[in-house]
């Protein structure tokens, strides 16, 4: 840890530390191993298992289930806006299975999954309760979890692995992304997709808990796209 030369410049950073966390926002955390770039971050694991890799800025880096020698791969895509004002900018990117148990998180923003579902418990609690985060370890989370993106369009890709790290089986499986903007504003999109030998697309059916959610533009239209 780098130690802040010069008495001067304490209050200022303690400032800039509050304002941040009031937002919801990690901007601050340099080194950070999510590329915060416009083709967003691919995580590809579970709160049980690690099984995805980072992210490279400008690249998507998506792990790879090998079935009969090629690479499966789930991409969820959509343009996001960031917003302005506090209590703001959390989202999650989820898929569960076609009885609808949770899988893997491909993407959660590290102020609700590192402790803030606790000071902020409308902050997207489908995301909290299915994945079952109050029981996740540390490192767990920290798999999956990032800074708040920049506004542009995302892309998070799975690679098709259970929390054993083995290949899911062929099906329909359920993709989420989930958002809230300004406190209790809530975005929720929900798509089901076909996994198995054929290239296959889909788009998300959305519900806003508020007008303000429907009209903060901070997450568009949501599609998938399977790749065998």
């Amino acid at each position: 840890m780098k130690r802040i030369q010069g008495a001067g410049l304490l209050v200022p950073v303690l400032l800039l530390v509050l304002l941040e966390t009031a937002c919801g926002g990690s901007g601050l955390a340099s080194g950070s191993r999510e590329a915060n770039a416009q083709t967003g971050t691919a995580a590809g694991s579970s709160l049980a298992a690690s099984t995805g890799s980072r992210s490279a800025a400008g690249q998507q880096a998506a792990g790879s289930a090998k079935a009969g020698g090629s690479a499966r791969k789930l991409e969820i895509s959509f343009p996001f806006v960031r917003q302005d004002g506090i209590a703001t900018n959390q989202f999650a990117v989820w898929i569960e299975d076609g009885k609808g148990r949770y899988v893997t998180t491909l993407y959660a923003t590290r102020f609700i999954s590192t402790g803030g579902y606790k000071l902020r418990p409308e902050a997207i609690p489908t995301w909290v309760k299915h994945s079952g985060l109050s029981k996740a370890l540390p490192e767990e989370v920290d798999a999956f979890s990032g800074a708040t993106l920049s506004s542009g369009p995302l892309k998070f890709a799975w690679d098709c692995k259970d929390r054993k790290g083995q290949p899911v089986p062929a099906g329909n499986y359920r993709f989420y992304v989930e958002g809230t903007t300004r406190w209790e504003n809530r975005i929720l999109y929900e798509g089901t997709i076909a996994v198995g030998k054929k290239r296959t697309t889909a788009k998300a059916a959305v519900k806003y808990t508020t007008d303000e959610a429907t009209q903060s533009g901070m997450i568009g239209k949501v599609t998938a796209g399977f790749t065998p």
